[in-house]
Parts: C-alpha cells; structure tokens; sequence
C-alpha cells in the first residue's frame, strides 16, 4: 500500500484531447510513390545513366542534409530528447522523422528551416554539380517534405502549443 501511495504522488499523467485527424489514403501513397518512379524514368530519358545515378544518389544525398539540418537545429531550438526522432523509409514518411509525439511548433519551425537551409545548401553546391544532379537534388528535396509540408499547411489555423503525432497512414494532432 506504500508503494502505490508514492507511485500515485510521483507519477505525471498526461491528458491529450484529440482535435484534428489527417487520413492519408492509400491512393495518395501511391500516387506519391509513382512521382518518384516518373522522376527516375525523366532523369533516365532526359540525362542516360548518369541522369539514373544522380536520381539514386540524390535520395541518399538529401537524406544526409535533412539529417544534419535537423540535428543541428535541434541543438539550436534546446530539444532534449532525441529518441523522438529516428530513420523511418516507409511512405510518406521517409527520412529522419518523429517517431513519438513532438511539439507542433518545434516541427513548425524545424520543417521551415528544413526547406530553406536545404535549398540553400543545394544552391552552394551549383557551381560544381553537374545538371543532372542538381535537378536530382531539388527534386528529392521537394518531394521529401512534400506530405511534411501539406500536413503543416492542414494545420496551420490550430495552435501552436499542440502535438503531432505522424503514423504510416495518419497524422493526429492534440491539444494538451
């Protein structure tokens, strides 16, 4: 009975009301997948093998500058906890993602830093990279955070102080 005494006096109980649901229909993954099909199809036609090793080593390469982009500004923003985030590779969600609930403001702000740092860092590399690998790069850039940036879109009347949580076919954001 003591026991259950501390535990009930040292224990956090969190309450989230759910207030917007986002289905994501299995028609729209796979539409989105065949847009990354049809763009490996353009970079062969358009470009031969080269144009089909940039589009394989472009999803690779954005991979890495969203990593770090993300990471870094977590640093900056004081996130703390970085078992929030990890590798997801199943649609829509491919890349470092939240795999737990994460601040709607924090993913707010680390999705708009993302798309700006990230063109920016592939606008630094134009001088050196060959055509077919900076329209591999912008590509895969956009079309990463294109489910990303239409969810924010959805969601940009709620308020900021709430939560998101991202599922292989849905995306539930919570109010505390």
């Amino acid at each position: 009975m003591k026991r259950e005494q501390q535990l009930n006096r040292n224990a956090t109980i969190y309450h989230y009301q759910l207030i917007h649901k986002i289905n994501i229909p299995q028609e729209v993954m796979a539409s989105y997948m065949s847009i990354s099909l049809i763009f490996g199809l353009f970079q062969f036609l358009m470009y031969q093998w080269s144009g089909l090793l940039s589009w394989m080593l472009g999803i690779l390469i954005i991979q890495v500058v969203h990593y770090l982009i993300i990471r870094l500004t977590m640093i900056r923003v004081d996130e703390p906890d970085d078992r929030r985030w990890s590798w997801r590779s199943t649609i829509p969600w491919i890349g470092y993602v939240p795999v737990q609930m994460v601040d709607h403001g924090l993913f707010r702000k680390l999705h708009r830093h993302l798309l700006w740092f990230g063109l920016c860092m592939i606008a630094v590399i134009y001088p050196w990279a060959p055509e077919p690998y900076m329209v591999s790069l912008i590509c895969w850039h956009l079309w990463t955070l294109m489910p990303r940036l239409v969810i924010l879109h959805k969601l940009r009347k709620n308020r900021r102080d709430g939560v998101l949580k991202l599922q292989s076919n849905e995306v539930c954001f919570y109010h505390r």
